[in-house]
């Protein structure tokens, strides 16, 4: 929970820096772009990929910025919040038992698999719930409901 936007932004910029350049690769290969000067088209691939994985985990992470709300323990049981974090397309991840912070990953097409996990902590007169706002703000309106 605790760096989750910094682990995200780095898993998300490695991911898209060595997608780009593996078929920006196989591309040049194909139009032989490499037989003509190798090293001035890795060069190019480099610094493309970097860019691009830069400005699109950028957009990413702003597109799916995260915030965090506290829903009271006397407003909704912790079963009726698990079934309100299904149907928004989150699913509790396997092998958890009751451990202190409840991590629930998006289960598509309900939920796109880029917004991130989300964070269930419960303490004594709250569920604090970190996620994408966009998530977020459903369970804030059911809460305010009194589901």
């Amino acid at each position: 929970m605790k760096y989750y936007t910094l682990q995200r932004f780095v898993k998300l910029n490695l991911y898209f820096f060595g997608m780009y350049s593996l078929l920006t690769a196989a591309w040049y290969g194909l139009s032989g772009k490499f037989g003509e000067d190798a090293g001035t088209a890795v060069n190019e691939i480099l610094f493309n990929a970097a860019i691009f994985s830069f400005m699109f985990t950028l957009a990413l992470l702003l597109w799916y910025r995260r915030t965090d709300i506290r829903i009271p323990v006397n407003k909704i049981t912790l079963k009726a919040l698990e079934q309100q974090m299904e149907e928004i397309g989150y699913l509790r991840v396997a092998g958890q038992k009751q451990q202190v912070v409840q991590v629930y990953k998006p289960a598509p097409p309900k939920a796109p698999v880029f917004a991130g996990k989300i964070f269930i902590q419960k303490t004594a007169n709250f569920y604090l719930v970190q996620g994408p706002v966009s998530k977020v703000r459903k369970l804030e309106k059911l809460e305010s409901l009194g589901v």
